[in-house]
């Protein structure tokens, strides 16, 4: 009976630890993603500034 408990313990737990994985790894991503995006924009912003000092 005992090894059972640790056993459902033990698979709870590591559960917990991959969703905490999961949810850190994920974020990041997200993070990520903002930061192509904000890069992305100001690059378009820059061109358009350049085109306007052509003109």
């Amino acid at each position: 009976m005992e090894i059972g408990f640790y056993l459902m313990i033990t698979i709870i737990f590591t559960g917990l630890i991959l969703l905490a994985a999961f949810d850190i790894y994920r974020k990041s991503e997200i993070k990520l993603a903002d930061i192509q995006l904000q890069r992305d924009k100001l690059a378009l912003e820059h061109k358009q500034l350049e085109k306007l000092t052509q003109d």
